[in-house]
This record gives structure tokens, C-alpha cells and sequence, in this order.
């Protein structure tokens, strides 16, 4: 890799130079120290000093949402996107500079992905998180999926005697320019819910409920560059959205050591709208050669139903437990579309003939059955866990596409599909864990044995695959002076392809475009290392190195003598990725906390297809995220985020810099149980990214249309008991969750 001595000799100084300082500093009395939680007895009300905005940890950063100024009143996806570190793009959540990640609830890997996934997350709302938990090494007793890790969503819970619990309404005004579009000016979104808790000696309840109910757009260009004209696409998606989210839980203390419980979750995602496309072709005059435009109506809805049930028992005092869950998830989604395309010429005339019409229909239903035990057994020469899981998915798809003919459908064998996917999955697991003066060791090593079929009913086409594969974790810390601390991680894991991604099914976007599957799609695997050395909680240096094998992505096909254009997925890729990083966590001031990062890497994505060359380069990440106090009590708070990513390699194409500023305000009164907190996001309009890419030697532009400037208005009020203890379980089930 040329010039790696360099940019590794560029990036350690510039990581020394922002840490030395900060470590010097940290041999002096530290006047910013993190005071410890306070509590003060005012009456019958308990009021407990907010938790730091993140507190780190060798392992993962935790990012306390009930503490953030500009998470207030927002979805859960929003959320997620003032998590220091953690990038969320189009239909992607990443970790700067290390990959994507899976996504769980409560210890639940949510089975969707793309923007199955996000709309999943819009339907949940801040004020039912407690936290955010970005998992960077997970030990070998998780499921082994993610490239860069987990984030881990942890509910709110109150474990207090009696009732208490919490209402939220808002509302979000969207900016696309302050003008009328597709005939609408008022998108925004309207958002209320709550959630309670009721505990006794014996039995706790517990449940949250969110409704969400606005619109918006989203959408993205492609352009392709062929030798002797300019290709160019825009697609403009103009929703309604309809959210509902429910839980409902309850456990039951048999006895002081065993405890049962269930658990409900269930969601309904509605997205009403249209697409407009519009796909000029220009000639080497930059002259309007021909136009195809597209209107498409969607009525894409999904019910999600978790179902849980859990057991925990204590062998005895010492520490010993097992825990046995048995779980259900199904995912109901159905759509269907009408579809027209109509050509133009130059001239910006119809062309005769040249329209196409279309309807289709499609759903997909996933049923998935988990379950999951664990045994914890410490002794007097380590901490050891062993565990097994079995895993078992039905997943049936279908799409069936008609020809409108003046009115007649014609059914179209060529692009329907109708596809079943079964894939099981048997786990087992060993850890250990141990404590040896300043040492602190854990190892583990997980198997999985993986059988997969999928069916393609229309092209009778039949893809098995059996697969068994190791996936070690290691960690060891040194606490070697001062709690300062030097740590190494090791960590294998897996990226299995979505559903849908595995189905070959096509999804028009004009006539001469499409979406497609590829039934033939591999699992990527990952191997993260990292050296790092924290002090306390607050100063962090490491330096890193994440090798993907087998590497898939989408990408978009074209050829200079055929004006179809189509994307799918392919494995190709294997990319080094190295580089450093550091943050602190400050407190100059008493009225500021100030949590800051920066990462320096190279990426080299090698490709193994002769029409995709390879690319390699740097890039550097920075964030800030700031809480202000403005009175003494800080019961007024205000907040400052800001992040930036510089061009970076992205599989095989290239991002151009884009970036964020947020800025939010936040008051509380009526004895800190009501919150008013008033925020804007994106407010430069500047968060989406533009990757480039070359494929059969046509150059391309993938632009994303993500507007995520808005403002918001929010208000919460406080029910019962102040002070809280918040405690979640997860499920068994928190593997297969993500892949819809």
C-alpha cells in the first residue's frame, strides 16, 4: 500500500499532538473532573443530577439520551445520528471510519435493515430511551453478525415501588427551501406517546406507546458519463407516514432467585406517497437528446410482532445464573404500485409508443423462532459463560408485475418472483473472563452452523448453502498507573446479506431501470483490531486496523450500447482499513460539558471484478457535541453539535466532504418534571453525502436527497416517581432482527 509509512507517520503526530496535551493535563488536579451523581430530598421528590452526556468504557461508549439537549422529542433514528461517532446516511449506520453496524433493542437484533430499518427506528421516540450503547468489540456470547459492532438501544425502565411514567407530544417542521413542492408546503410531522411503569414487591408492568403522523421526501440521483452522452436520474419520493409503536411487558418474581417475564412488541409503519422520476439523456453538446419521466404510486405498510419469553434463576450466592428465552418475530410487509413512464424527444415532445405502464404487488412475510440459554458460572480463577442459541427463519416474498394495456392487465412472467428463504442457524459459545492484579482478560470463541435454501418459484431456481465458522474475541486491559489504561481488542464477525437482497426479484424505477437481487450473494466477514489507551473515562487514543473479506455492495450496471441500467448486489471487495483516533470528554467550565473526536484513516478496497478498478485514499472525521448550562440550577440547557466527514472511501467509490450543525435549547420547570426543548437540525442543509464510483469504465455519481434540515418543538411531562432506576432485559432473538 503506497505511501501507508507516510500517512500512518502524519496521523500518529496529529493523534499526539491532540493527546499529549490532554494527557499532560490529566497528571494535574482536574479542575473539570465529572462529579459524581448527587441526590437532594426536596418534599416527597427525589431530584438526581443528570448522568454525563457519554461515558466511555474499553469495550463501548454509552451516550445517555435522557441527558442530551438535542435528542429531546426525537425519533429514534434521530437519535442515533447524535451518537459521537455514529454516522447515519442514507438507508446506513455506521461507525466514522469503521463500517456499518447492527442494530439492537434491549439486547434484540432487529431483523431490518436499509430503510425497512429506519422506518423502524422513526416509530420509536426518545422520551422511551434511556440510552445508547455503541458496542465496539462484542464478546463471543453475542450473535456474531455486524461488521463494526452493535449499538444496543436500552428502553426506559423504571424499577421504583409503585406508579410513574412519562407523556411527550411534538411537532417538526421540515425545510426543503420554504417553498410549495409537489403541490404540498406543510411537511413535517406530528409525534405523541408515554410510557408508564408499576412495580411491586412481587410483580413489575411496564409498556411505552408512540404514534407519528406527517410527511415527507427522500429520494437520490445517478449519473452515468457514457463516451458519447450524459445519463442522468432523479427519483423523489413524496410520503405520508402513518407510525404506531407498542410494548408491553410484565415480570414475576417466583421466589428471591427465579424470575419470569413476557415481553410484547409490536409496530405498524405506514409510508403513503409517490415517486417522481425524471431521466434526461444529452449528447456530447450538452443537448437534450430524449427525456423519460416516471410517476409511481406506492402504499407500502408493515406490522412487526415480537414476542418474548424469559426466565432467570440464581444457582446460588456466589454468582451463578442461567437464563432461558424463547422468542417470535414476524414481519408483515405489502405494496402495491401503479407505474407509468412516458419517453420525450429533444424537442421535449411525446413520443408515440412510448409509453409504458405497470402495476404490481408484493409482500413479504418473515417469521423467525429463537431459542437462546446462558450460564453464567463464575469461580475463585475466572469468570466463565456458556450459552448455545437456535435460530430458525421462513421468509416468503412475492412480486407480481401486470402490463396496463388501455386498461387490461397482462401478467409479466419476466419480472415477477415468488421466492421462499429458509435459513437455520445452531450457536454455541464460551467465555472467559479474569481479573489478575492490574490485568483485566476475557476470551471467548463462538461457533456458528448456518443451512440456508432459497426458492425461486417463477425461474425454478433452487440456491442451498452449509456453512460452519469460528469467531474468537479477545480483550485485555492494563490499568498500568493512575487509571491509565492500556488496552487491546480482538474480534471476528460475520455481515450476512438482508433478505430482500438474496431475492431475485426486480423493482422497476423507469422502463430501462431496475432494482435486482442476487440469490447467489455470500456472507462478508470482518477482523477489527484495536490498541488503545483510555484514562479515566474521558481521554481515549487508539490506534486501528479493520480487514473485510469477500466484500459485498451495490452497484449500478451500465453498458455504452444499452440504455438499461440496473443495480444489484455482488461480492467483490476485500478493503483494508487503518487508522487513528482519539477523544475527550471535557468539563472546562462548570457550565460546559464538551465530548470531542477525531479519526484519521486509509482505505483500500481491493476489487476481484475486471470491470470495477480498485481505489484506495484517506480521510478524517471530527465531532463535537456540547451541552451548556445557562443558570446556575441547569435548568435551562443549551446545545452545540457539530461533526464533519472529509472524503473517505466508500466500498468502491468516493464521497465528497459533508457535514452537520445542530443547535437546540432545552428548559425544565414545574419541579423538573416537565421538559420543553426546541431544536434544529442540519442547519447548513449540508448532511448528504456524494459518492463517484466507475463501473465498465462509466464513470458515476450517486447523489444522495437526504434534507434533513428541520425544526422541532417538543414537551414532556413527568408522572409518579422522579427518580429512576432503569433496568431492561433482552431477548433471544437479537441476531436475526436486523436482516429484513
Amino acid at each position: 500500500m503506497p505511501g501507508s509509512n507516510n500517512l500512518l507517520s502524519v496521523l500518529l503526530s496529529a493523534s499526539l499532538f491532540l493527546v499529549t496535551p490532554l494527557l499532560t493535563h490529566a497528571q494535574q488536579p482536574a479542575r473539570d473532573t465529572l462529579p459524581p451523581p448527587k441526590v437532594q430530598q426536596l418534599s416527597e421528590i427525589s431530584i438526581i443530577q443528570q448522568k454525563a452526556l457519554v461515558e466511555r468504557k474499553t469495550d463501548r461508549l454509552i451516550y445517555n439520551v435522557t441527558s442530551s439537549v438535542g435528542a429531546a422529542g426525537a425519533n429514534g433514528l434521530e437519535v442515533m445520528a447524535r451518537v459521537p461517532g455514529l454516522r447515519v446516511t442514507d438507508n446506513l449506520i455506521a461507525i466514522a471510519g469503521k463500517g456499518a453496524v447492527k442494530v439492537m433493542v434491549n439486547g434484540r437484533i432487529i431483523p431490518l435493515a436499509g430503510e425497512d430499518l429506519q422506518r423502524y427506528l422513526k416509530s420509536m421516540s426518545a422520551g422511551e430511551i434511556a440510552r445508547v450503547e455503541v458496542i465496539t468489540n462484542p464478546s463471543a456470547a453475542y450473535d456474531a453478525d455486524g461488521n463494526a459492532g452493535l449499538i444496543n438501544i436500552v428502553t426506559r425502565r423504571d424499577r421504583n415501588q409503585g406508579f410513574s411514567g412519562e407523556i411527550q407530544a411534538g411537532g417538526k417542521l421540515s425545510d426543503y427551501g420554504f417553498k410549495k413542492l409537489y403541490g404540498v408546503s406543510n411537511y413535517g410531522t406530528m409525534s405523541a406517546g408515554g410510557n408508564f411503569s408499576y412495580n411491586t414487591p412481587k410483580w413489575s408492568l411496564y409498556g411505552n406507546l408512540n404514534y407519528e403522523h406527517g410527511r415527507f421526501l427522500e429520494g437520490f440521483g445517478i449519473d452515468l458519463q457514457y463516451p458519447n452522452r450524459f445519463w442522468s436520474q432523479t427519483d423523489t419520493g413524496n410520503y405520508k407516514i402513518r407510525n404506531l409503536n407498542l410494548v408491553l411487558g410484565t415480570d414475576y418474581k417466583i421466589s428471591n432467585r427465579t424470575t419470569i417475564g413476557f415481553n410484547y412488541s409490536g409496530a405498524r409503519t405506514a409510508y403513503i406517497g409517490d415517486d417522481h422520476v425524471n431521466n434526461p439523456v444529452f449528447n456530447t453538446s450538452s443537448m437534450l437528446d430524449s427525456l423519460l419521466r416516471t410517476f409511481a404510486t406506492y402504499q407500502p405498510v408493515a406490522w412487526s410482532t415480537g414476542l418474548n419469553l424469559h426466565l432467570v434463576t440464581k444457582l446460588d450466592s456466589s454468582g451463578k445464573q442461567f437464563s432461558v428465552d424463547a422468542d417470535y418475530f414476524n414481519y408483515y410487509r405489502t405494496d402495491k404500485s401503479d407505474f407509468i413512464s412516458q419517453r420525450y424527444d429533444g424537442k421535449g415532445e411525446a413520443i408515440t409508443n412510448g409509453t409504458t405502464k405497470y402495476f404490481d404487488t408484493n409482500k413479504q412475510a418473515i417469521n423467525i423462532y429463537t431459542l437462546k440459554a446462558d450460564l453464567q458460572w463464575p469461580t475463585a480463577f475466572a469468570n466463565y459463560a456458556f450459552g448455545a442459541k437456535l435460530s430458525f427463519i421462513n421468509n416468503y416474498s412475492n412480486v407480481f408485475y401486470y402490463r396496463n394495456l388501455q386498461g387490461e392487465m397482462e401478467y409479466d412472467k419476466s419480472l415477477s418472483n415468488e421466492y421462499d428463504y429458509t435459513e437455520n442457524t445452531q450457536a454455541v459459545y464460551a467465555t472467559a473472563a479474569k481479573e489478575a492484579g492490574k490485568w483485566k482478560l476475557n476470551a471467548g470463541l463462538r461457533m456458528e452452523a448456518t443451512q440456508t435454501k432459497g426458492v425461486s418459484h417463477v425461474q425454478d431456481n433452487t440456491m442451498n448453502n452449509n456453512y460452519v465458522k469460528l469467531f474468537p474475541s479477545f480483550s485485555a486491559d492494563w490499568n498500568y498507573h493512575n487509571d491509565n489504561h492500556l488496552a487491546f481488542t480482538f474480534g471476528k464477525r460475520i455481515n450476512r446479506p438482508v433478505f430482500w437482497d438474496l431475492n431475485p426479484y426486480k423493482s422497476l424505477t423507469t422502463a430501462y431501470s431496475y432494482l435486482e437481487g442476487n440469490p447467489y450473494l455470500q456472507p462478508e466477514y470482518n477482523s477489527n483490531f484495536e490498541l488503545s489507551h483510555h484514562w479515566q473515562q474521558r481521554f481515549t487514543a487508539a490506534a486501528f486496523l479493520n480487514i473485510t473479506n469477500n466484500g459485498f455492495n451495490r452497484i449500478t450496471v451500465a453498458t455504452p450500447d444499452n440504455n438499461t441500467v440496473y443495480t444489484t448486489p455482488v461480492n467483490f471487495l476485500k478493503i483494508y482499513r487503518y487508522g487513528l483516533s482519539a477523544s475527550a470528554t471535557l468539563q472546562p467550565l462548570p457550565w460546559l460539558e464538551s465530548i470531542n473526536q477525531v479519526s484519521g484513516y486509509h482505505t483500500d478496497a481491493r476489487s476481484a471484478l475486471p470491470n470495477i478498478p480498485d481505489i484506495n485514499g484517506m480521510s478524517v472525521y471530527l465531532a463535537t457535541n456540547n451541552n451548556i448550562a445557562l443558570n446556575k440550577d441547569k435548568t435551562l440547557m443549551a446545545a452545540l453539535n457539530f461533526w464533519c466527514q472529509f472524503p473517505e472511501v466508500d466500498h468502491n467509490g468516493k464521497s465528497n466532504t459533508y457535514y452537520n450543525m445542530d443547535l437546540g435549547l432545552k428548559a425544565v420547570c414545574l419541579q423538573n418534571r416537565m421538559s420543553i426543548a426546541l431544536n434544529g437540525a442540519d442547519l447548513f442543509r449540508s448532511s448528504a453525502s456524494i459518492v463517484r464510483s466507475t463501473v465498465n469504465n462509466i464513470p458515476q455519481t450517486f447523489t444522495h436527497f437526504q434534507v434533513n434540515r428541520h425544526i422541532r418543538l417538543s414537551v414532556s411531562y413527568k408522572l409518579g416517581h422522579s427518580t429512576r432506576k432503569r433496568e431492561v432485559r433482552g431477548t433471544g432473538n437479537e441476531e436475526e432482527r436486523k436482516r429484513t
